[in-house]
């Protein structure tokens, strides 16, 4: 699914998924976008395989935060194509294609943001473990033990 999209004729479109321009061509897939999935399938299994800690938290908010700036750049800086030409008659021809967003660029919106608020519940579910931890131990501290008790 295209995140960024020209919508243009034929061999002139861009498109940009998240596997890079041209999902189907093996050799034009960007290496960027490939780390960026083996990163999230990483995480996910991690979070998946193992109790997601506190330093999974900080991985997912960083990757998201990662994913959401890579968004910014796509539309601050989207990929752009111009050419000019002549036709048979000598009349000058050109163009230029600009990717614009997507249907697959909400998905991507959406993943990072799941990506964020994932990380700060684990964040949240780590402080709230470590504030039952301290008061089990008050307690088990104020009791008096031994014979005198």
């Amino acid at each position: 699914m295209p995140v960024l999209d020209s919508e243009g004729p034929g061999s002139m479109r861009i498109r940009v998924t998240s596997l890079g321009f041209s999902p189907i061509d093996m050799n034009d897939l960007d290496e960027v976008y490939l780390v960026l999935w083996v990163v999230i399938l990483t995480g996910a299994f991690t979070a998946w395989l193992l109790s997601a800690s506190k330093w999974w938290s900080i991985a997912a908010i960083v990757l998201g935060t990662v994913l959401g700036l890579r968004l910014l750049q796509m539309v601050a800086d989207p990929p752009i194509m111009m050419w000019d030409g002549q036709t048979a008659d000598g009349m000058p021809t050109g163009g230029m294609e600009v990717a614009y967003p997507a249907a697959g660029f909400a998905f991507w919106v959406l993943g990072s943001l799941l990506f964020f608020a994932a990380g700060v519940c684990g964040l949240v579910a780590a402080a709230q473990q470590d504030h039952y931890r301290r008061e089990r131990i008050k307690r088990c501290m104020s009791k008096r033990h031994g014979p005198a008790a």
